[in-house]
């Protein structure tokens, strides 16, 4: 019996630290799965794989990847830092793109979850921070296998999202020494994805402005212990931020700032589409769809809660259909029902004096008020409603389970509050055990595994025809002719850059992407051979004059987004013997 309570006390003392182990080996696993199966970067993800391949070289990224921003505001705007690529290059270079990339965004999340844990249990002790890795756990759940070493920057910005919320609660609640863990792991999520653009900062800068009300009326003596983190938090900003003021203020052409500046004012071109802002209405369904309503967000609710939206033509033009998302009256009135038990839960907890429940509140407030701000203002472009540009919803919506959690920890008596938390290590192991199948999520590149195998055998090929001594050293390339949004181009590109080949293009939007080194002159248009890529059909035909270099015989069929198969796939090279 003795025997028993002491393993118990050693469960509950390590409690958070073996679910945060059992969390990292089930990430562990998916990845180490995905590379024995054959990984293979297809469509964005591979630019991912090119960037962090092009760190600390003479194409060293200075800013993230071009944004589907670009559509709405008319104007080529990147994601706002090149953090994402920094992570993934020393994998990438050690391991390479099979076994490199899922290695970086493995070990990514596991950090995460480790540091997770660490922040919790900093504020509420082994309670919070049991019951954030049991949430954790259901988000890993939530994810699938498949995401877990996903580089796609929405998918991959999951779980340092939820971290960011953890921080800055920690920091509301007074551990000021958190604050430039706190910047870092802004930093991250704001670079790595445009729509985090407001909702990053705002946060910091709410946990920064309640240190200092709370201690606006202390002495001298009661600020110093600020000077530290302060200082840290300084120096951490300005070493994450200075690749984005270098590109700023010391690369040709208008600074990735100044472009965004100019995007939010409508200072960019006419796009021959007029994007409409999502406004109060829809953005109170899509987020009630998320926080309020089945399934929340859970897994069944990751890819669907907020589904695709088309446009259709209307006695009045163009309309935005929304099937799948509730009316605005029953949005409103599951709505009113999270407020009314938020707003109980904040009452309890004020009563009974507890500050770091009390503080967690605040952070899901202040959270709540800018995520809907922002859904308000985002605009609507020509795709229509994208869930991947207001992931951050998910997120917010789980911060809310976890303080609503607490609050119902806090107010029970200690016993059953030691249950309680029992019980969320035991539902913690549930989830993991239930995310070790296979689950592909439909959310970003990972819709085109189909054609994963046909862009591995091209790589190939490439791989071989560029170890000839007969092979050209530059090409020039263009992208066009397969369609919109294929997974074939972008890897082969990277592939090309991969054998050493040096790649110039003219499309100046694909040359934000590559990097500005890469950007044809008008006497390489004419002089170079020419390379590009087709499928379907396409990939069959051969023409005079034109070698294919790379073939993957599959499905002739012209390509679809809508219809993703293992289609025929061709590289063609035509030579200027001029």
């Amino acid at each position: 019996m003795r025997e028993a309570r002491r393993l118990a006390g050693q469960l509950q003392r390590f409690g958070w630290q073996l679910l945060a182990a059992a969390t990292s080996l089930v990430i562990a696993f998916s990845a180490v799965r995905g590379i024995a199966g054959g990984y293979e970067p297809v469509s964005d993800n591979s630019l991912i794989e090119l960037r962090a391949g092009d760190v600390f070289t003479r194409n060293h990224p200075l800013l993230g990847t071009l944004s589907s921003a670009s559509i709405s505001t008319g104007i080529d705007v990147n994601h706002l830092g090149p953090l994402l690529f920094d992570v993934v290059a020393i994998p990438f270079r050690l391991f390479g793109r099979s076994a490199g990339i899922p290695v970086a965004i493995a070990l990514l999340n596991i950090a995460v979850v480790w540091l997770v844990g660490f922040v919790t249990s900093r504020v509420g002790g082994a309670t919070a921070a049991v019951s954030a890795q049991a949430i954790t756990a259901l988000m890993v759940w939530t994810m699938g296998s498949e995401l877990l070493y996903d580089p796609w920057q929405p998918n991959v910005l999951f779980l340092p999202f939820w971290l960011l919320l953890c921080c800055v609660w920690a920091v509301v609640a007074g551990r000021v020494s958190l604050l430039p863990l706190t910047v870092g792991v802004a930093s991250f999520v704001m670079q790595t994805h445009l729509s985090y653009l407001f909702i990053a900062p705002i946060m910091v800068a709410f946990a920064v402005v309640s240190i200092l009300w709370e201690r606006r009326a202390s002495s001298t003596r009661a600020l110093d212990d600020l000077r530290r983190p302060a200082l840290l938090s300084i120096g951490v900003f300005v070493v994450l931020w200075s690749q984005i003021l270098i590109e700023q203020f010391f690369g040709s052409g208008r600074g990735n700032l100044t472009r965004l500046t100019l995007a939010g004012t409508g200072g960019g071109q006419d796009t021959g589409f007029e994007s409409v802002r999502t406004g109060i209405p829809l953005a109170l369904r899509m987020m009630s769809a998320v926080v309020a309503l089945p399934p929340w967000w859970g897994r069944p609710g990751y890819d669907d809660s907020i589904p695709g939206s088309t446009w259709i033509e209307g006695p009045n033009g163009l309309a935005l259909q929304t099937p799948g998302l509730r009316t605005l009256g029953v949005s409103l009135g599951a709505l009113a029902v999270v407020v009314a038990v938020v707003a109980v839960a904040w009452r309890q907890m004020r009563c009974i004096e507890n500050l770091e429940v009390v503080a967690a509140f605040r952070t899901l407030t202040v959270a709540s008020l800018v995520a809907f701000a922002t859904l308000v203002i985002t605009p609507i472009d020509i795709l229509g409603i994208s869930p991947h540009k207001v992931r951050w919803i998910w997120v917010i919506g789980i911060f809310l389970t976890y303080a609503l959690l607490l609050a119902a920890l806090a107010a029970v008596p200690k016993l059953w509050c030691r249950r309680g938390v029992n019980g969320l290590a035991g539902l913690s192991v549930v989830a993991l055990v239930l995310t070790l199948p296979t689950y592909v999520s439909q959310s970003g590149p990972l819709i085109f595994r189909e054609a994963t195998a046909s862009i591995t055998n091209v790589r190939s090929q490439l791989d071989d025809y560029f170890e000839r001594s007969d092979a050209p050293r530059s090409v020039f390339f263009d992208p066009h002719g397969i369609g919109f949004g294929e997974p074939y181009t972008q890897p082969i590109m990277t592939q090309l850059i991969h054998d050493g080949v040096d790649l110039a293009v003219e499309d100046p939007s694909l040359a934000r992407q590559l990097g500005r080194n890469r950007v044809a002159t008008p006497d390489e248009i004419v002089t170079l051979p020419l390379v590009y890529v087709r499928a379907g059909a396409e990939a069959v035909a051969l023409r005079e004059g034109v070698e294919r270099i790379a073939f993957h015989a599959g499905d002739t069929s012209p390509y679809s987004i809508n219809d993703v198969r293992d289609r025929a796939v061709a590289v063609f090279l035509v030579r200027n013997d001029g």
